[in-house]
């Protein structure tokens, strides 16, 4: 039989064995979220059952077994909690929860103790302990058996709601602490109903705890990826934002909003908590749905006049569920000032660069009139530059304005030789050789605008033949220029690398800019000869 001390015992030792084994193993996760739980579970099994091991190897009283499987519960309820309330981010509910859920398991875990002391007798009954000792033990024991079962629960949940957990997992981890409370509650059943002895409970219960544990560390992997990380990333990912947001329910009411927003619209959560959205943004700029109408709307703080980007997000529960809306405000004033400058300055300079250039050229002629025709004619060219200058800006201006996403398809090798063939018109000496399928989902218009940059900077720069290939590399076609001379230009590959320029360290022209912002707005790159520059070019996605 299994009860038989030269087998129960040994089998029990080996167990005890393994389970301190675990508890070893793990002891590098004790300053992990909930590792001093685990490692905890494992040795205190690993000291309970070799106290059993000893218990039956030595032929003592069967009853001696009884508090030790308490010890293993009440203990083991203790730790399963500090391992799941950390483990799961849930620290947050407070410490003092915490402690007095453990109360119980603890006056159990101390009264267990205290049965394997000569102050109480193994074997006891009523009249020896009296009813409120067994009251002490029993509501303990319930309780133990309540958080055991219940955290255990929690953890299969939370993987079901964390990508990063997985079912698979959850339900592994979950297995200590079923077992724990599990295997106790059905071997006292089946010794109450005289089907094995307390020995063999015994040494059955601990066997299977075991596996659960290894099923546990193999397949739950506790440490992979830690669910704490998600729940706390969600909360800080809102809260630690420099966007303001407002959470709101479906009546738009304010539920909760972060730190920023209180700082924008200079009020606490708890005065406006429960009021209508109203309450932080004027009301005509609302729907009859309570929400923000406009993408972009106004507000008066401390700073001035703000303007804010508004995204409006709906709150789910489960994908099901619709909880209410997350207003999320995204500061823009600096980008708006920032956009009417630009456009102005632009609009300006392009003005008065013509109508400069309009007097030069009458200049110019008034100096050729005088006889001077060698001074006219500089100042000829100096006008045909700046207007060609403005020209390019212009030009560059509107293509960067062009969606890169379209329904419609643009056969890459076709648009590059549309432009080859007009700059061929202008006395450039440039082929084009297209290989495969160059067909790529993005705007005809902007691809075009890019080639005409990319072709127009390389021939600009070329004293001899330029040799532009088109061909499909995988999920990219290549747009590239070759020639046996530097087509990139030195300072032009110092400001593209470094990704601006300074007084001292710019680009020649804006046809480099044109073509290095143009590859990234399609969501391709720049391919460029950085050290001889005699290649340059623009990858772009097909899809």
């Amino acid at each position: 039989m299994l009860s038989a001390p030269l087998v129960g015992g040994p089998i029990l030792g080996a167990v005890a064995v393994a389970f301190g084994w675990y508890a070893w193993r793990l002891r590098g996760v004790r300053g992990r979220p909930g590792g001093t739980g685990l490692v905890g579970i494992a040795a205190l099994l690993a000291v309970v059952t070799a106290a059993a091991s000893l218990v039956i190897g030595l032929g003592l009283p069967a009853s001696a077994l009884s508090p030790l499987t308490q010890i293993a519960v009440f203990g083991g309820a203790v730790c399963w909690a500090t391992f799941v309330i950390a483990y799961t981010g849930r620290e947050g509910g407070g410490r003092t929860v915490l402690a007095l859920t453990l109360v119980f398991p603890v006056v159990g875990l101390f009264g267990a103790l205290v049965r394997l002391t000569p102050v109480l007798p193994l074997t006891e009954s009523v009249e020896t302990v009296g009813p409120v000792y067994i009251l002490l033990t029993s509501v303990p024991s319930a309780a133990s058996w309540g958080i055991l079962i219940g955290l255990s629960l929690l953890v299969v949940w939370d993987s079901t709601r964390y990508s990063s957990f997985g079912r698979s997992r959850g339900l592994a981890l979950a297995l200590v602490g079923l077992s724990v409370v599990g295997l106790p509650l059905v071997t006292s059943a089946l010794e109450l109903a005289d089907t094995i002895t307390i020995e063999t409970g015994t040494v059955v219960s601990q066997t299977v705890i075991l596996a659960a544990l290894a099923v546990a560390v193999a397949v739950g992997r506790p440490y992979r990826s830690l669910p704490i990380a998600e729940a706390i990333g969600r909360a800080a990912i809102v809260s630690n934002l420099n966007d303001a947001v407002a959470v709101v329910d479906g009546d738009a009411r304010i539920v909760d909003m972060n730190r920023s927003a209180e700082q924008v619209f200079e009020q606490s959560l708890e005065e406006v908590v429960r009021e209508p959205l109203s309450a932080l943004v004027d009301d005509d700029l609302l729907g009859p749905d309570g929400l923000p109408t406009e993408s972009t709307i106004p507000f008066e703080g401390p700073a001035g006049k703000r303007y804010f980007d508004v995204s409006v997000s709906r709150v789910r529960r489960d994908g099901d569920v619709d909880a209410g809306y997350a207003v999320a405000l995204r500061d823009v004033t600096d980008e708006r000032i920032r956009g009417q400058r630009l456009e102005v300055l632009q609009r300006v300079l392009r003005h008065n660069v013509r109508n400069d250039m309009t007097a030069v050229y009458a200049m110019a002629d008034v100096v050729a009139d005088g006889g001077d025709e060698e001074v006219a004619e500089r100042l000829r060219e100096t006008a045909d530059s700046l207007v060609d200058v403005s020209e390019r800006a212009r030009a560059v201006e509107e293509s960067m304005c062009l969606e890169p996403a379209t329904d419609a398809t643009a056969d890459v090798g076709s648009l590059a030789s549309d432009v080859a063939a007009m700059l061929g018109e202008q006395g450039h000496d440039l082929s084009v050789a297209t290989g495969g399928d160059t067909e790529v989902s993005r705007s005809p218009k902007l691809v075009a605008s890019i080639c005409e940059h990319l072709l127009s900077y390389a021939t600009g720069n070329a004293t001899g033949p330029v040799a532009v290939t088109v061909e499909r590399d995988g999920c990219y076609v290549d747009v590239t220029a070759e020639s046996d001379d530097r087509l990139l230009l030195e300072q032009d590959a110092t400001a593209v690398t470094n990704g601006g320029e300074t007084p001292l360290e710019h680009a020649n022209d804006l046809d480099v800019w044109a073509v290095s912002w143009g590859a990234e707005r399609l969501g391709g790159e720049l391919l460029a000869d950085y050290e001889r520059g005699r290649c340059v070019g623009i990858r772009i996605p097909v899809e």
